[in-house]
């Protein structure tokens, strides 16, 4: 042993049991005893995290899974609500298909109507034609009647003239040419009259027989116009018709996945309550397989302490003493000034820019790595089953590394994380349960995490370390059993 380790002396010195009593073979069991649970405590630890892997596996599986059975219900009530939705357009549809056919036999009825007035209007048409006619006729009779009472008038003039001439003999037949001619201004009149009517009558009858003639046009397009009508509501309710039809097939289908959904959606509540219970009962596992680990870890250091197991004895002694010297070396440090004690306790550590993963600087890490790497360094090249040791504060804080994983940064945060593990925090259960422990000795069985999802079985031996009687922290020692 070199000087560094040489200044504190061992515990463990002149405790191992030497009665002349006990057997060689007997100490030889007790050795192989504590070897074997040294073995079966890195065996039971491994496979507790495994366990316990398993079980955050399928707590995790059993999440997602309870959320997708959620959706299922989403789903099994979309899908309610569709075919309801469904439903009710099929009754809408049925509903607008009768309508359809009711206005399809409304318009039938009207274009019928309509077809009705267009041979009315054009009867009337005729007949107006045919009573033009007749005014026409009229009004010729008038004209004959107009020419007799010129005539009349005129025998009448002859007359008067004939009855001045006779004298007194001429008187009556005067009187009587006077009377004809007032019936002839009489007549003259009454056909005057008549013609001026017959005119009104002929105006107002040209008018009507315009309108008439613009009426059946009217109709005649409205008569089209149906047809067209008719015959889009014949392609509507072709439409509804199938639409009716369809939604029914959807309807049924509807039914058919909401009760799939419905079942799936209890049998997978019922996987996941199943899942949920295998994952609790993993978890039970591993926390039992955890606890026999730590109980082996306790009676490998029973076994040490009895003055057994020498094999791992050594290692555990070293952790003991390299807790003492980081100890002696603080204090020393306080002693002459470089360092105060609350630089030591100091827990504001300042963070590295731009480090993956994250490092920190703290107020004693430069002097750890100047005096406590050489003491790292050596414990770690005394024996081949040491992969690893570092004195870590009450917050799980590493600021000193062995040098082989304490590399400078790079741009790959998995290399980063196996080969830059200086300056960090590892508060991990195995490094917290270390960081905090005071008991003299704490050996923990664990797996080493060296990123890129690798990980080591190993042992940690820990020991606490305190400054002037005051917790710092502790020596940690990561080694593999024989």
């Amino acid at each position: 042993m070199s000087d560094i380790m040489r200044e504190t002396a061992s515990p463990f010195e002149g405790d191992v049991v030497e009665n002349a009593d006990v057997s060689t073979s007997v100490i030889d069991s007790l050795n192989q005893i504590g070897e074997n649970l040294s073995r079966v405590g890195l065996d039971v630890a491994v496979a507790a995290d495994v366990v316990q892997d398993i079980a955050e596996t399928a707590a995790t599986d059993v999440q997602q899974f309870s959320v997708f059975v959620e959706q299922i219900s989403d789903l099994t009530h979309t899908t309610t609500e569709i075919s309801e939705n469904i439903s009710q357009a099929k009754s809408v549809s049925h509903d607008a298909t009768q309508e359809i056919q009711a206005s399809q036999s409304t318009v039938v009825s009207t274009n019928e109507e309509i077809s009705k007035l267009i041979a009315a209007v054009r009867e009337s048409e005729a007949r107006l034609i045919k009573l033009n006619s007749s005014l026409e006729s009229v009004g010729n009779i008038t004209n004959v009647i107009n020419g007799i009472a010129k005539q009349t008038n005129l025998l009448a003039l002859n007359a008067t003239i004939e009855a001045a001439r006779a004298g007194e003999a001429g008187k009556g037949f005067s009187v009587v040419a006077n009377e004809v001619k007032a019936l002839a201004s009489s007549t003259s009149e009454a056909t005057m009259q008549i013609e001026e009517t017959l005119g009104d009558i002929k105006t107002g009858f040209d008018l009507l027989n315009v309108t008439s003639e613009n009426t059946s046009k009217i109709a005649l397009n409205v008569q089209d116009y149906s047809g067209s009508f008719n015959e889009i509501l014949d392609k509507v309710s072709e439409a509804m018709e199938t639409i009716d039809l369809t939604t029914g097939v959807i309807d049924q289908q509807m039914a058919t996945v909401n009760s799939t959904c419905h079942d799936f959606s209890k049998n997978s509540s019922s996987l996941a309550d199943n899942m949920q219970g295998s994952s609790e009962k993993l978890n039970d596992v591993s926390k039992s397989m955890r606890h026999v680990a730590d109980e082996s870890d306790k009676l490998v250091l029973l076994s040490v302490m009895s003055g057994t197991n020498q094999g791992e004895a050594a290692i555990i002694h070293k952790a003991t003493e390299a807790a003492e010297h980081v100890a002696k070396l603080f204090e020393g440090a306080i002693a002459s000034g470089e360092l105060t004690e609350n630089d030591f306790f100091d827990r504001d550590h300042v963070a590295v820019p731009n480090t993956d993963p994250e490092q920190f600087i703290a107020k004693f890490t430069e002097f750890n790595d100047k005096q406590v790497s050489p003491l790292i360094e050596e414990i770690v090249a005394s024996d081949v089953r040491i992969a690893w040791c570092a004195a870590i504060d009450d917050t799980a804080y590493i600021p000193t590394n062995i040098k082989k994983v304490s590399q400078p940064q790079g741009d790959d945060p998995v290399w980063n994380m196996a080969n830059c593990r200086n300056h960090r925090y590892f508060n991990d259960l195995t490094g917290v349960r270390a960081s905090e422990n005071q008991e003299p000795l704490l050996l923990q069985t664990y797996q080493r995490d060296m990123g890129g999802g690798v990980f080591v079985p190993m042992k940690d031996i820990s020991s606490p370390i305190f400054i002037n009687g005051r917790h710092w922290g502790g020596f940690r020692i990561g080694y593999t059993p024989d």
